[in-house]
């Protein structure tokens, strides 16, 4: 004689609205660098303001010829929204997320190690030629061994959620545009600064020599 089994109302399970699934395991690295240079396109408009209130000349300036110093900046700014917020603008719209064990907060020093390691191994300190052979071994590295070695070195997990192309296509828009305005205006700076240290220059050099042809008469 079949008995029918009565179903405890606790074992009946009720699907909820599934929720996009993050991925830690994919490795993404054309997303990573988009992000990374959203960052870097809405701080240097950030910066370009400054800039102007110390009339195309801040700190370290004199050094920019070399080393743009903006990338150097936002080495701290970055640490600093990492163990506060645990993300960056970029990193946020393009729903990327790095996790330090169980934390979604990196400790600040930790923040501050990666984002000094990315500065230096990953986009080799800004500077033009050395900043795409290190980014040309990050990306390689990134492929071969699905980690790059500032996030092994720390054990950080890079997690990607699935994204809507448009997206990608506001970030490339956004930071294409930022950047390329930022540099033409810098540019635009140090010229009218070059003309003035060379007015300057010349200036002293024929004041020099009328003080010497005054007095050898």
């Amino acid at each position: 004689m079949n008995r029918e089994r009565v179903i405890d109302p606790s074992e009946i399970i009720v699907e909820g609205p599934s929720r996009p699934r993050e991925e830690a395991s994919r490795v993404n690295p054309w997303i990573r660098l988009l992000a990374r240079y959203f960052d870097y396109a809405l701080f240097f408009l950030l910066l370009l303001f400054t800039r102007k209130a110390f009339h195309g000349q801040l700190p370290l300036g004199k050094y920019e010829y070399f080393i743009p110093f903006e990338f150097f900046a936002w080495v701290l700014i970055e640490a600093i929204l990492l163990c506060t917020w645990g993300t960056t603008p970029g990193k946020w719209f393009l729903k990327t997320k790095l996790k330090a064990g169980k934390r979604y907060k990196l400790n600040f020093f930790i923040a501050i190690r990666r984002s000094f390691s990315v500065w230096v191994r990953g986009i080799g300190l800004g500077i033009v030629g050395l900043n795409f052979f290190c980014m040309l071994v990050a990306f390689h590295r990134l492929k071969t061994l699905r980690i790059t070695s500032w996030d092994r070195d720390d054990h950080i997990q890079v997690i990607h959620s699935p994204i809507g192309r448009w997206r990608i296509y506001v970030a490339v828009f956004l930071a294409a545009c930022g950047i390329l305005y930022y540099y033409q205006a810098k540019g635009r700076e140090l010229q009218d600064v070059r003309t003035v240290v060379r007015s300057v220059d010349e200036y002293s050099s024929s004041a020099h020599l009328r003080t010497r042809l005054y007095l050898s008469s």
